[in-house]
């Protein structure tokens, strides 16, 4: 297993208390209340510049003096959005041919990596349903949703498993709103640098909170949300070992895949008591490293890792049949 010897929790100081909705809605006694609502965050390795500083000039001209520039007051009309569109995407079960259509939103023209909860809107073909976009690159991805007499909650943890020799700087948490008609949308957001942790194991995290208060028939009722990302440092798994083992401790079989290349199914023999998977890497000195985990008989799944282009490495379940 890996061990995680470093943990920094980095505070959202960058963003801007105002885009985060952290603020409460006001109470609107006898009707109902709704603003725009925290969904998740979607996260970019370039900074998005979306505020309206020649807006701000314009209307904020008469308070400069001496030629400096200081930002003060309600900024809040000047921070722009990046708007999502909805597409109608097909899924097919590679094993049954099944098709299914399901409603996706994608912010066109950047590249950035998904980890949002938007309410799809009913129409006449279906009821309003909750989704989650969320890339491939988030891993260890839960999401738990309470609901209660006084409050719901709730919660999305995921984290990014990046390696050393091609990790970004710095990574941007933009965070990512619904409005009550289903507009999502994002805001620029505050980041977190990487620079000199290069440690496997090495662990950052950042989170956004939000929580909303509505009176409706008189009740107040409050509605949470936390998005916590991790981003944990990963040596380039380079090879894949899985050694099938007797009960009494014998090696059975030895198979070895490319990370990339790893099974959908494995099917261990039937005297095969356990597994032994091995990834191996190399750490920053070029050294050999190997990590190993034991499956028995009874797991589903298999769980490797292998790297992206991007630096980024990517979960991969094979299922134990």
């Amino acid at each position: 297993m890996m061990k995680r010897n470093l943990m920094v929790t980095v505070c959202c100081a960058l963003i801007l208390c105002a885009l985060l909705g952290c603020q409460l809605a006001r109470e609107n006694a006898g009707t109902n209340s709704y603003e725009d609502r925290l969904i998740g965050i979607f996260i970019t390795t370039e900074y998005l510049d979306l505020f309206d500083f020649e807006g701000y000039l314009s209307d904020n001209h008469t308070s400069f003096r001496g030629g400096e520039i200081t930002m003060s007051g309600n900024t809040q009309p000047y921070q722009g959005r990046l708007y999502a569109t909805q597409v109608t995407k097909t899924l097919t079960n590679e094993e049954t041919s099944d098709t299914i259509e399901t409603e996706e939103y994608v912010f066109e023209g950047i590249e950035g990596i998904s980890y949002f909860s938007p309410t799809v809107p009913a129409t006449v073909e279906h009821e309003s349903y909750v989704t989650t976009m969320s890339d491939g690159a988030i891993s260890d991805g839960h999401i738990s949703i309470n609901v209660g007499d006084d409050r719901n909650s709730r919660t999305m943890e995921g984290t990014l498993y990046v390696t050393p020799s091609v990790m970004n700087p710095i990574y941007y948490f933009n965070p990512v709103y619904q409005s009550a008609d289903g507009i999502v949308y994002l805001v620029s957001g505050g980041g977190i640098s990487t620079s000199g942790i290069d440690s496997e194991g090495a662990v950052m995290s950042q989170t956004l909170d939000a929580v909303y208060t509505v009176t409706e028939n008189g009740k107040t009722k409050a509605n949470s949300i936390s998005v916590r990302i991790s981003i944990s440092v990963m040596f380039v798994p380079k090879k894949i070992s899985i050694l099938q083992m007797s009960a009494d401790n014998t090696l059975i079989s030895r198979a070895e895949y490319e990370p990339d290349a790893m099974p959908g199914i494995f099917a261990p023999e039937t005297d095969t008591a356990y597994l032994i998977v091995e990834t191996h890497k190399r750490d920053e000195t070029r050294s050999l490293k190997i990590s190993r985990e034991i499956y028995d008989r009874g797991a589903e799944n298999i769980e490797t890792f292998f790297a992206r282009a991007d630096g980024i490495c990517v979960k991969h379940w094979t299922r134990i049949i």
